[in-house]
């Protein structure tokens, strides 16, 4: 070897040990840096002429393993999932409060028939009606509440949507600018171990929001695509777009996330038509989208459902029985009945006119199973033939019942063996003529209407049938002049219209219940608009039926008591009519109060709402069903944290076993890496002693 040959080997050997005394150096300075992985000097061998001529760096190499970091990133994903979901179910068990507690809903069932117990020690007491209408008004209070404040979290939840959107397409820009750096550097065999950390860190912030995977696309960069698939960026980046709802109702529907494409030179974005909200099956952003479109709505679906319920179980009551002194006027809502329909009732009910000493002036009973008691005519003509004309009449869909000449006060009894029902509901129930509450939406939809009666509505519904993503499976509209004159033709068309998603059907009490097919548990239908007009009385379709977001849920806004009732708390309706007793009435009649004490035990038919199973339960139950189910999410949702936080920890460390900063081998590195360059150090001043002596002798 020559002396040059030498010469070169020591300088090559100084250079080269020199930088990878650098490298060594950036790992120790970065050993608490976060994203940082290790680099590793690897030294090639310098050949001329097929003879060594010293040494170089050939790479200077992170030390990653790309498998375990795929597995990190999703085990990363499901982590934030239920952390975002935890976070929500947390909020609102504070919301819930404590189910032992008097304040909760059960806790507020209890104190309802509590109060209601004691009304039937002695009716006539003012301060136990006044007790127990508090009671029921707090419940509508506690369920105003709940409902009220679950639709703020939806709201919170779709601000943190909006917020991760942005942390998204920030990351994806980053990647996409460091990819340019990157393949820059490759191509030109610079060291790219620095910007790869930097690429790195862009994708564990997105990871955290949305389950994502990488593959190499040549020199270096990197595309990003959802675990599903979507593309996120490729040689071009993609954006999220995305509109946070200004307020949140129950029939608020929210934009899908856009996933369009950037063009960097002009800074704008093309729709791609390609909706992400399906695509992610982890990360944050799953997690607050399956709040805010499927666990809260679905917790509101089952309060509505208590409220709905209660409500049915009071006003059946409360329509059964009268007060003392009876009422000159009894005013039902709009049931969308006109006076043409068929009645629809079978059995027997009383009508009354009593005079000022609660004593029966007039009664006539009809039994509707009668021949010639065929519509709701018919049923009118008779009772204001026998009592007086005009005592009863239909506006709107609303039946009235007025006092007629002679007389000051009404009453409508069920005959005790054969009871007038319609829709499982007694005469006056059916028409909520002496409802003890109401809701902001109507609280049954038990019409009563046959397959074969007339659906008599004109004007259009718009439906579509929506998954939890926003996804749109079906989209019609029900044209109700263009189709057949039967309920018949109307549930046919509805089953036209949602094809195989989901099958719609007339209950035997004249509910339209609609049932999603496999596939397809989580959807819902919507009414996009509503100008149907049942006969003339100015109720939709939707309204008349509960077809829509708002149901049930809405059920359990603005639950209040009568307001004349609350009021004046002896107008509660707690006696039975003696029609033969003198008086009929008695204030001292506990019988109605012994009907609302047997709510207590009265177990009602709970369909699926909101992932909780049908059951047939009394009211209470039901409401320590919601709050137990209530509570097992929470508990599972941060039980399934706890566990993918686990597996992250373990990744992180497998991770970190290769990519992570060790002292003592660095330290042991820097030894080996300053005796080489000490070494090379002496191979040049031994072979510049060498020119010298030769020097010397020339």
């Amino acid at each position: 070897m020559s002396l040059n040959a030498i010469m070169n080997s020591g300088v090559t050997g100084m250079l080269s040990h020199q930088e990878a005394l650098n490298t060594t150096a950036n790992n120790i300075a970065n050993v608490q840096t976060e994203g940082y992985a290790r680099k590793v000097v690897e030294y090639s061998t310098i050949v001329l002429g097929g003879s060594g001529a010293g040494v170089e760096i050939e790479n200077i190499r992170r030390v990653t393993d790309e498998f375990v970091l795929k597995e990190l990133r999703l085990a990363t994903a499901s982590t934030e999932q239920y952390a975002a979901m935890s976070d929500i179910y947390d909020k609102l068990q504070a919301l819930m409060g404590d189910p032992s507690a008097n304040t909760s809903l059960t806790g507020k069932m209890d104190s309802i028939h509590t109060t209601l117990a004691a009304l039937t020690v002695d009716p006539t007491l003012s301060v136990s009606r006044t007790a127990a209408l508090t009671e029921i008004s707090n419940f509508g209070i506690e369920t105003n509440r709940l409902l009220t404040q679950i639709q703020g979290l939806r709201k919170d939840a779709d601000n943190h949507i909006a917020t991760e959107i942005d942390t998204v397409n920030e990351a994806i820009l980053r990647i996409y600018e460091l990819n340019i750096e990157i393949s820059s550097a490759t191509i030109s065999e610079q060291p790219t171990g620095e910007l790869e950390d930097k690429r790195d860190q862009a994708l564990a912030e997105i990871s955290e929001i949305m389950d994502i995977k990488t593959y190499q696309q040549g020199n270096n960069s990197i595309a990003v695509v959802t675990n599903a698939g979507q593309q996120l960026l490729d040689f071009t980046p993609r954006q999220l777009v995305y509109s946070a709802a200004a307020t949140v109702s129950s029939e608020t529907i929210f934009n899908q996330i856009s996933l369009n494409v950037y063009d960097t030179s002009t800074q704008t974005t093309a729709s791609t038509g390609l909706p992400l909200d399906p695509e992610l099956t982890s990360g944050s952003l799953r997690g607050w989208l399956d709040m805010r479109n499927i666990e809260l709505p679905g917790l509101a679906a089952q309060i509505g459902s208590l409220a709905g319920e209660t409500a049915e179980q009071l006003n059946a009551v409360h329509n059964a029985n009268t007060a003392v002194p009876p009422p000159s006027l009894l005013e039902g809502h709009n049931t969308g009945v006109v006076s043409t329909d068929p009645h629809g009732f079978t059995g027997q009910a009383t009508f009354y006119s009593f005079d000022a000493n609660d004593d029966v002036v007039a009664s006539y009973t009809v039994d509707f199973d009668a021949v010639g008691t065929v519509s709701v005519d018919d049923v009118m003509t008779e009772v204001n033939g026998a009592l007086g004309a005009g005592t009863l009449t239909l506006t709107n869909g609303a039946m009235t019942m007025t006092a007629p000449a002679g007389s000051t006060g009404i009453g409508i009894e069920q005959d005790a063996t054969l009871p007038a029902l319609r829709g499982d509901k007694g005469f006056s129930h059916f028409f909520g003529m002496n409802d003890l509450v109401e809701a902001q939406t109507e609280t049954n939809f038990d019409t009563g209407l046959l397959t074969t009666d007339s659906h008599s509505f004109t004007g259009t519904t718009d439906f579509e049938f929506r998954g939890p993503n926003g996804e749109v499976q079906a989209s019609f509209t029900v044209d109700f002049g263009a189709i057949g004159g039967t309920m018949a033709d109307v549930i046919a068309e509805l089953n036209t219209g949602l094809g195989t998603a989901a099958t719609a059907s007339l209950t035997s009490d004249g509910a339209i219940e609609i049932t999603s097919a496999t596939g397809y548990d989580d959807y819902s239908v919507h009414v996009t608009n509503d100008t149907s007009d049942r006969g003339g009385t100015g109720l939709s379709s939707s309204e008349m039926f509960g077809l829509g977001l708002s149901y049930p849920s809405d059920q359990g806004v603005d639950f209040v008591v009568r307001a004349d009732i609350l009021a004046s708390p002896m107008m509660m309706a707690l006696a039975n009519i003696n029609g033969t007793g003198t008086p009929a009435l008695s204030l001292s009649d506990n019988r109605g109060a012994l009907a609302f004490q047997n709510l207590t035990s009265q177990a009602s038919d709970f369909g699926t709402v909101g992932g909780l199973p049908g059951s047939t339960v009394t009211l209470s139950e039901y409401a320590a069903q919601i709050l137990a189910k209530s509570g097992l999410d929470a508990a599972r949702s941060e039980s399934l944290q706890a566990d993918r936080s686990a597996l992250s920890g373990v990744l992180t460390n497998k991770y970190l076993e290769d990519a992570g900063v060790n002292m003592d081998e660095e330290l042991a590195n820097l030894i080996v890496y300053q005796n080489s360059y000490n070494a090379a150090a002496r191979v040049i001043t031994t072979a510049r002693d060498m020119y010298d002596i030769l020097l010397n002798i020339v």
